[in-house]
This record gives C-alpha cells, structure tokens and sequence, in this order.
C-alpha cells in the first residue's frame, strides 16, 4: 500500500524517465499517463515494473531518485534489505537444523 499512495507518477516526471531509459514502451507509459488518478497510475506503473527485469528495476530505483523521490526508493531499499536477511537468516537456521540431524545420526 505504501507505494501505491506514496508514489508521485503523474506529476514527477518518472514515467517520462523511464520511457527514455526504456523501462517502459510508449504504448505503457501512454497507459499510464492516461489514468484519472495517481492511485491508479502508481497501480499501473507498479504492475508494469513487475515484469520488468532486476536491471530495469534498478533503473527504476534510480528514476526515484532524479524525480525527486529518494525517501520512497529508501524505503523501497529497506525493505528489499530486511528480506534479504530474513532469507539469510532462514537458510543459517536450516543450515543448523540439518548438521543437528546429522550429528544424531552419527
């Protein structure tokens, strides 16, 4: 929800920016543009970034950045940080778990 009411599409400049880096098509940022609303926008463009590639998604990350948005791309940072130390964390667990079975097997 944070993105979809936090994020400035209409009026920043961000679908324009990721048009001419071509993370988006014409016929998408068109699309976009055309929603009455940002809600509606921010869900388009955010549906659209879904199945973009990680490069593009970066680029994304950094169109937050010239437009004027790096306390959302901070955000959206924190929380691709914290999964990816949940996923760690779950991995060493299991990890754990494994040499403990191993170890009464033995």
């Amino acid at each position: 929800m944070f993105l979809l009411e936090t994020l400035d599409v209409k009026f920043s400049g961000l679908v324009d920016q990721l048009y001419s880096k071509e993370v988006v098509s014409a016929a998408e940022r068109d699309d976009i543009s055309a929603e009455q609303t940002s809600f509606r926008a921010n869900e388009k463009l955010l549906s659209e970034l879904s199945r973009k590639s990680p490069q593009q998604f970066q680029l994304f990350l950094d169109a937050l950045d010239n437009c004027g948005q790096p306390h959302v791309r901070n955000v959206i940072d924190e929380q691709r940080g914290l999964s990816i130390k949940i996923i760690e964390f779950i991995a060493c667990t299991h990890k754990l778990l494994c040499e403990k079975k191993l170890l009464f097997l033995v």
